[in-house]
């Protein structure tokens, strides 16, 4: 009785919809579709990260630089003004802030070494 009142084309749509699918092709469409879906938004990921990672050295790199060239010329200023004589040239070395930083690590790093029985010293 209801089947008389059914439209004979959507009857065999739904009748074609009820086909068992094979499982192995229903996986690897699935797992395909899921595979590029990762790779674009691993893309994108990157992308992105590039993108703002380009635009942050851009707005602060210019900033950085000069700050590192500021701290530079401040460890490197001579701590005595000799002239250029002969005793600037022997102090030269040691005539900044960065040479005393390093030669006072140098010596730091190598006391411990010392205490702590440690034989490798660069």
């Amino acid at each position: 009785m209801m089947t008389e009142t059914r439209d004979p084309l959507l009857q065999s749509m739904f009748e074609q919809a009820r086909q068992d699918l094979d499982g192995a092709e229903l996986t690897a469409s699935v797992m395909s579709r899921a595979r590029r879906r990762l790779v674009i938004m691993a893309a994108s990921a990157l992308v992105a990260t590039l993108a703002i990672t380009l635009a942050a050295w851009s707005l602060i790199g210019t900033s950085l630089l000069e700050f590192a060239v500021l701290v530079s010329q401040f460890l490197t200023d001579p701590l005595i003004e000799l002239g250029e004589g002969w005793l600037a040239l022997i102090v030269l070395p040691i005539n900044n802030l960065a040479s005393i930083l390093v030669a006072t690590t140098k010596l730091a790093l190598m006391a411990w070494k010392k205490l702590t029985g440690s034989s490798v010293v660069r």
